[in-house]
């Protein structure tokens, strides 16, 4: 007897089944460029960039729109979003961009490829060469990510807040005035 969470599973799995299996399976004619491709949005300050991205095409628009609020609130709230938005994303991609460009820098199998400052002893080491690349590269981005983490909590109260709260009353008293100068010549026609 199947549950409903149960059939839900069941629709997901043949939908896979009757949809991606049914797709045709191609090889990729040039596999250096996208694998350039995908190592380049794998970084995690592009990463960023490409979550902001998605963000501003869509949340003004699900703020401005959204029923459980009057007008003049969901005016203010996708302005104060669409400002938001750029600022964060410019933070978080230098932010992330520069500890992950420090963390590339220090980190190294030896001393004839660069700094092992910030490489765990455990992966210096390691015999097996292939085994250690791999961890270090799994030890980079986690490495890059604390960093990044650690350094934006300050940026946000430093230079986030502070930023969005100015640009984004700017452009409500903008949009404020502009709309008041509208009535006025609606209301003296």
């Amino acid at each position: 007897m199947r549950t409903e969470l149960s059939n839900n599973i069941y629709f997901g799995a043949s939908f896979y089944d009757s949809f991606f299996k049914k797709l045709p399976n191609k090889d990729v004619k040039n596999a250096v460029k996208y694998n350039k491709l995908g190592k380049t949005l794998a970084s995690p300050h592009w990463n960023r960039l490409a979550l902001g991205v998605a963000a501003i095409t869509t949340q003004p628009a699900l703020d401005y729109f959204n029923p459980k609020v009057d007008k003049d609130t969901a005016t203010s709230s996708a302005l104060r979003t669409l400002v938001k938005i750029p600022v964060c994303t410019s933070v978080g991609f230098i932010v992330r961009g520069g500890t992950y460009k420090l963390v590339e820098k220090y980190a190294h199998l030896s001393e004839k490829e660069g700094s092992t400052l910030l490489t765990p002893k455990s992966i210096l080491e390691m015999k097996n060469l292939e085994k250690a690349k791999e961890a270090l590269k799994i030890h980079k981005n986690a490495a890059s990510t604390c960093f990044a983490l650690a350094i934006m909590f300050f940026t946000n109260f430093l230079i986030d807040a502070p930023l969005t709260t100015y640009f984004a009353n700017k452009l409500i008293n903008k949009h404020k005035f502009s709309h008041a100068e509208n009535d006025n010549k609606r209301r003296s026609a």
